[in-house]
């Protein structure tokens, strides 16, 4: 069933839960009295009559038409049947289905306990005169069979009244009841949508919608953590913009100006300046198309084993030349296993992770890699005793275009690197682990 309404699916599904469980509670009701209480109410008649038949047999002297009344005056109906006529005594029953046949001399009847099993009709309250217990009765020499039951004309009828009222009052209460709680529940899930179109709309205040500790308030909790990520999201996203507008204009505008003084004279100095211009603006796009080439590969990454120590090589060595520049010594301890994952993405990575190792150690410093199996894993290092990270670089140090103002001026830099190795450690699903103090270097660790 389709509703365009929660508190109508809630109603409507209330009260057919209500409907069934009262079948059922009926129907198991009916069939606990059937196999449990039928027989013990037999029994218990069946001994009534008994105890009355051997009083009256045995004391009684009394006429039989004041017998059976008196019988009948203790909430009892009865059946006589003499030279194959009826007399009733008592309440009236609801329908003569008994054979006016006699008893057999030491017979006796058990209607109540040998009834057919009906699951819609409860028996005991059937008032119909084979729903009895009978035997034979000798009054002045005179042998009478004697049906008897439970009277439960008078308050039966009262208690149908009574069982009327209840279910209609159940029904009343249970609507409205199942109305209200219906509304205190579909109240905060409007809120929430409320709030749901309010951040389509840019609005992220989540102060006032509901503060629950039921699963209303587990996703209402999310849903303000949605909107704290999704506002960071967009922040990140303006200075992204604004940051990339900056880098790319910076270099452009100081091209123009170069090539302005470089009308004017053949000046060597700025065609040097020009061209390191021009290495920040390729450098930049180059950064740009390779993060958007990680975004889009999340789902198509293609993976494999390879040997460490041929990749540490061929990272070493595309780094000599900046190496030998600076006159740093660089260690390897590499052990002779393999590495999973992109083996192209993650020298990308390692790549920016030794240059800027190479960037922030001074001249004639160390830096030593190590990579090393731990447990599944494979454990990568590069440590430097370079200038080392303060306490606010290493808070952001993963954010795009953010820089460590104590660069070197002549090693192009647009801010890109680390957000691209945690891109790609990312998506490889690992983990970077960073130690640096000021003045006391830098180590990272890489997990993959």
């Amino acid at each position: 069933m389709n509703f365009k309404r929660l508190s109508t699916r809630f109603i409507v599904n209330t009260l057919i839960v209500m409907a069934i469980s009262s079948t059922l509670a009926f129907i198991l009701s009916n069939v606990y009295y059937h196999f449990y209480e039928k027989d013990k109410n037999d029994a218990r008649i069946t001994e009534t009559l008994l105890t009355q038949k051997e009083f009256i047999e045995n004391d009684d002297k009394r006429s039989p038409e004041e017998i059976f009344n008196q019988i009948a005056s203790l909430d009892f109906q009865l059946v006589v049947i003499k030279d194959g006529k009826k007399e009733f005594y008592g309440y009236p029953f609801r329908l003569d289905n008994l054979p006016e046949e006699p008893l057999e001399k030491e017979e006796i009847y058990h209607g109540i306990k040998n009834r057919p099993f009906n699951i819609l009709i409860t028996g005991f309250f059937d008032n119909e005169t084979k729903n009895t217990v009978g035997t034979n009765i000798t009054i002045n020499n005179e042998t009478y069979s004697v049906f008897m039951r439970p009277s439960v004309g008078d308050s039966m009828g009262e208690f149908r009244i009574f069982l009327a009222i209840l279910l209609i009052l159940l029904i009343v209460f249970s609507i409205i009841f199942v109305a209200l709680s219906s509304n205190l529940i579909v109240a905060p899930v409007v809120q929430l949508k409320n709030f749901a179109q309010k951040i389509r709309f840019g609005k992220y205040d989540s102060k006032n919608i509901v503060n629950r500790r039921d699963e209303i308030g587990t996703l209402q909790r999310e849903m303000a953590r949605m909107s704290q990520a999704i506002k960071e999201q967009q922040e990140t996203n303006e200075r992204f913009v604004a940051n990339v507008s900056h880098e790319i204009q910076s270099p452009i505008a100081n091209l123009l100006m170069q090539l302005e003084a470089l009308k004017q004279s053949n000046d060597e100095a700025t065609i040097k300046t020009m061209e390191h211009q021009a290495k920040r603006l390729s450098g930049l796009t180059k950064q740009l198309l390779l993060l958007a080439s990680i975004e889009q590969s999340e789902s198509q990454l293609e993976t494999e084993y390879f040997k460490a120590k041929p990749f540490i090589n061929e990272l070493v060595q595309s780094h000599m030349y900046m190496l030998d520049q600076k006159e740093i010594f660089l260690m390897t301890h590499v052990e002779d296993i393999e590495i999973y994952g992109n083996s192209h993405l993650l020298f990308q990575a390692f790549t920016n992770l030794l240059t800027n190792a190479i960037k922030y150690t001074e001249n004639f410093g160390e830096i030593t890699i190590s990579v090393n199996k731990e447990e599944h894993n494979t454990k990568i290092s590069i440590e430097d005793n370079g200038i080392g990270m303060s306490e606010e670089t290493k808070k952001h140090l993963f954010e795009r275009f953010y820089k460590d103002h104590r660069a070197e001026d002549n090693v192009p830099s647009n801010g890109l690197g680390m957000a691209i190795v945690k891109e790609i450690i990312d998506l490889h699903g690992g983990e970077i682990e960073v130690e640096s103090r000021e003045g006391e270097g830098t180590k990272i660790v890489v997990i993959v």
